[in-house]
């Protein structure tokens, strides 16, 4: 075989989809499209390099078109007939993605025949989802790339180099009865323990992502309407003082 095929089932980062992963995020296009280029780099030159991309985000697809223009010698290929959505939130509350709008058999159709395209590839980079899992079933020999860490490659960095304006020395916990501490600023980090309502926290000045970290040790949510895994439900949990 002359090609070297990598497979990218992107999924839209919408609240559902976060949720039901078990790292509770979904990795950004950025991270796709890096795991993407390690795996090109690493096949052989002589051969053909191709990345099919399936997806149901808008900005994901311009995403991978700006990373591999047609003059490049990786091509690019995506089925342009499949509905995609650019995210959000609709006014009735539910997630702006295209398997929460009235379905339509052509909705499943695509998905078996991506499904089905991905199961061809060499590599597939992706998250928890039905469609990888078929794609493994249908092929033994699929090599799976699963984007599953709990916090983004350089998330140390990115924490100490937030803009410190938006982060406050001391916070109160605003949400009864208590809100978490966890290991780091994700909701799959270790429980570390709680703060009661009304304990004040004081803050080392790192922040990631809404979370920001505490002196006493660990990490804690500033607002959970941020986190799509949360639903949006329970709003701020912390509040300057």
């Amino acid at each position: 075989r002359t090609d070297h095929i990598v497979g990218v089932h992107r999924r839209l980062g919408a609240r559902e989809v976060t949720a039901c992963q078990l790292s509770q995020r979904v990795p950004s296009t950025t991270e796709f499209i890096a795991a993407v280029r390690r795996l090109l780099d690493a096949a052989p030159q002589a051969m053909r390099r191709t990345v099919f991309l399936a997806s149901d985000d808008i900005h994901a697809v311009q995403a991978f078109q700006e990373a591999f223009p047609a003059d490049e010698p990786v091509e690019l290929c995506l089925r342009s007939a499949v509905r995609r959505s650019d995210g959000g939130v609709r006014a009735d509350g539910v997630d702006n993605e295209v398997h929460r709008s009235a379905c339509e058999a052509r909705d499943a159709a695509d998905a078996l025949v991506d499904a089905l395209c991905l199961s061809r590839c060499q590599e597939l980079v992706c998250i928890d989802s039905n469609l990888a899992i078929f794609a493994a079933v249908m092929n033994p020999n699929l090599q799976l790339h699963a984007l599953n860490d709990i916090l983004p490659e350089g998330w140390q960095e990115a924490a100490t180099n937030c803009a410190f304006g938006a982060i406050h020395a001391v916070y109160r916990v605003a949400y009864k009865p208590m809100v978490f501490v966890r290991s780091g600023p994700s909701t799959a980090c270790e429980l570390l323990g709680a703060r009661q309502h009304g304990e004040l926290v004081h803050t080392t000045g790192r922040s990631l992502d809404g979370w920001v970290e505490i002196k006493d040790g660990g990490w804690m949510l500033v607002d959970a309407d941020g986190v799509p895994a949360l639903g949006g439900t329970h709003g701020p949990l912390l509040e300057p003082v």
